[in-house]
């Protein structure tokens, strides 16, 4: 019946839920059986949060992809802007969980870079595990614990602990407790999970800041393009997010305001002798060490 009157109203299923609360997705049960509602966090930018039906979950788990490893800076950045809409601060803070080869690429937070950004360091909590089963078991442990506000468990791919059924775990504790637990997989393929909402996040071209107009090559706000590709308020689309430092939140990019840059900026030298060539596609490969004849030649 509910999905019927959706349909015919044009609204999402989810806000059919409960009329009171329009903000409000399914969550844990209730003595009578129904499922309390869990609110909704709205990231600023209005046709995104339409797009999702009101917003990110503040309870329950919300999978990240992006399509190549060295896509995690940005899987990184869009998950701590998620944070702070979710409420992440010093009273509760954010747990971010991963194993040691999965912060290989992108490196570990950087303070000053997370204050630029809007976020305080002193509301990050890093766990880095040596085994992806310790970071995976941190993560179900820390998905109950309501003293926090946002678990981040990042992961390389698509490992198996973490499909249908270890998702399922994580989402079910998540939602009990009222946490936000946010599953980022690095170069990862879609497969069925227990997330009810999924997200394909790539960078995009920032655009020059608008006051300095003399200074082209100064870069503005970061840009995220966002797929999204499952989501129980509606089919999946596509949207773009630039996101405030400032005001903490998301905008959507005004059409024609400014002009993004058309291409890949190299690196000027100091001394001016010349440009730096363009980098390549691989990243992080592994040293290969001189055998014993070639040491001795």
């Amino acid at each position: 019946m509910r999905q019927t009157i959706a349909r015919i109203a044009g609204e999402p299923i989810a806000r059919l839920e409960d009329p009171a609360e329009p903000h409000e997705a399914a969550g844990r049960p209730e003595g009578n059986g129904r499922r309390a509602l869990q609110p909704l966090r709205p990231l600023g930018a209005p046709a995104a949060d339409r797009a999702l039906g009101g917003g990110i979950a503040a309870g329950g788990l919300t999978e990240i992809h992006s399509d190549e490893t060295r896509g995690a800076g940005t899987l990184a950045g869009f998950a701590l802007a998620l944070a702070l809409r979710l409420g992440a601060g010093t009273a509760r803070p954010l747990l971010w969980l991963a194993p040691s080869h999965a912060l290989r690429e992108a490196g570990l937070p950087y303070g000053p870079g997370l204050a630029g950004f809007g976020f305080d360091p002193a509301a990050l909590l890093l766990v880095r595990t040596r085994r992806l089963e310790e970071a995976v078991w941190a993560g179900e442990e820390a998905a109950s614990c309501r003293a926090l506000s946002v678990v981040v468990l990042e992961v390389r791919g698509n490992p198996g602990r973490l499909a249908l059924e270890g998702t399922r775990r994580l989402h079910v504790r998540a939602r009990e407790a009222g946490v936000a637990l946010l599953l980022l997989r690095q170069n990862a393929a879609p497969e069925p999970t227990a997330a009810p909402l999924r997200l394909r996040v790539a960078p995009g071209s920032a655009s020059p800041v608008a006051d300095l107009a003399e200074a082209p090559r100064l870069l503005g706000a970061p840009l995220f393009q966002i797929a999204l590709e499952k989501s129980r308020s509606g089919p999946p689309q596509r949207f773009t997010l630039e996101w405030n430092p400032h005001e903490r939140r998301f905008d959507e990019p005004r059409p024609g305001a400014r002009q993004p840059l058309s291409r890949p900026q190299p690196a000027l030298p100091l001394d001016g002798q010349g440009a730096a060539g363009r980098s390549g596609t691989l990243v992080a490969l592994a040293r290969r060490e001189p055998g014993p004849l070639a040491r001795a030649g």
